[in-house]
């Protein structure tokens, strides 16, 4: 599977004056496998994807799941 930058996620993060690293510790992962989930390599859990949304105050969806609808819907 192609990689794919989560860019919503990764613009709160940077809008919130956040690094890889804060966020990463406070959803209680590493930098290190937070930066795979955030670059696409790697997918975030259901509780990861729950405490990232209380973090931002955002829908899930969002979040996570529009641009994979609106792609979709672009590509037909």
């Amino acid at each position: 599977m192609a990689r794919k930058v989560n860019f919503k996620l990764k613009g709160l993060r940077m809008e919130y004056n956040l690094k890889q690293a804060d966020l990463a510790k406070k959803i209680g992962i590493s930098e290190s496998t937070y930066n795979r989930k955030e670059n696409g390599i790697t997918d975030f859990s259901e509780t990861e994807i729950r405490k990232i949304s209380q973090i931002f105050k955002r829908d899930p969806a969002f979040i996570f799941f529009y641009d994979i609808f609106f792609d979709n819907k672009v590509a037909k």
